[in-house]
């Protein structure tokens, strides 16, 4: 996740302190709603608000201040909720999260909608800061810092403003903390850069495979693990990638980081699931992992038909960027 929207998840968690009096009144109109009801809705608290023909609603609540999501079943945006509000919301099914607001707490909610918009920016990406050298690095935390100071908190539920300052904080320690040996491995895992290495690891076919034994092909790596739940959540997507480019200049290639006692998991899962590509299975071998700096699965990397890096962290076959990449290659 961005760590940017990590900042508002962080948030939904450690909000609840309870404001006795009053309550919140809630309303709005939805356009092209297609359901009869919204859901207004956090961890502990959800209600069925009925909508009216025309879209409209209005209801009461008694609310723990927070993070909240209204949604319709399929769509949803998220609001920030205290007893004593006066929300009016308006939204439209086809852009339900551009939702604008009136009436009291509206500040705070166009606070949440810009920060929100914000994890989109280029300046959210915490991996392009770590491949500038220091006084680029340094003026782009200059911008990073004024862009989300320049997001107005007038008026904005101090509560709100108190939690997000802090977690924009521990963001920037982050960065500072993290950039120079992040900026090392992104120089040494930069696009074009020869790509490290797998000798004669074993293949469930028979024999072994070397990353050389596949030059003059792009080469998509999946590290993975039997036990990685994350990993095996992959494994459709990846058949389907594998099918839809069968015949394309490409090899798909998974490595079984698992250990001695998980051998024969492997190999029945491998089985099991019908799993396509060349199936390889690196032992005590980690010599792969620890050069690519691999310390958490499922990892997926794009090589070149020259051997050399194309994106060291490349996109999931679960994500629709993975197709865009290769489309951009004339795989």
């Amino acid at each position: 996740m961005n760590k940017f929207l990590l900042i508002i998840a962080a948030f939904v968690l450690s909000v609840g302190c309870k404001n006795p009096k009053g309550f919140v009144t809630l309303s709005g109109k939805i356009e092209n709603a297609e359901t009869v009801n919204i859901t207004i809705s956090s961890k502990t608290f959800s209600k069925d608000i009925k909508l009216e023909n025309d879209g409209s609603f209005k209801d009461t609540l008694k609310v723990e201040t927070g993070v909240y999501t209204l949604t319709d079943g399929r769509n949803k945006t998220i609001l920030f909720l205290t007893n004593g509000y006066d929300l009016k919301v308006n939204a439209n099914i086809s852009d339900f999260t551009n939702a604008t607001f009136e009436g009291k707490g509206k500040e705070s909610n166009n606070y949440i909608k810009n920060r929100i918009a914000f994890s989109k920016n280029e300046l959210s990406d915490p991996n392009t800061y770590f491949s500038l050298e220091r006084p680029e690095f340094e003026q782009r935390m200059k911008a990073l810092k004024e862009h989300l100071s320049s997001i107005s908190k007038n008026k904005v539920d101090t509560v709100l403003i108190n939690q997000i300052v802090s977690e924009d904080e521990r963001l920037f320690a982050y960065l500072e903390k993290n950039y120079e040996v992040k900026y090392v491995a992104a120089v040494k895992f930069k696009k074009g850069n020869p790509s490290p290495k797998f000798t004669n690891f074993e293949n469930y076919n028979g024999g072994s495979t070397s990353l050389d034994d596949l030059k003059g092909k792009f080469v998509y790596i999946d590290v993975w693990a039997t036990w990685c739940g994350p990993c095996k959540q992959q494994i459709p997507y990846l058949k389907q990638v594998e099918k839809e480019y069968e015949h394309k200049n490409i090899a798909f290639v998974s490595i079984s980081t698992d250990r001695a006692n998980k051998y024969d998991a492997w190999r029945k899962m491998i089985a099991d699931k019908e799993m396509g590509g060349i199936q390889l299975y690196a032992g005590t071998d980690y010599s792969f992992s620890q050069e690519y700096q691999i310390n958490a699965i499922p990892r997926f990397i794009l090589i070149d038909p020259e051997g050399n890096i194309v994106d060291a962290n490349a996109p999931r076959p679960s994500d629709p960027r993975l197709k865009e990449l290769f489309n951009s290659l004339n795989i």
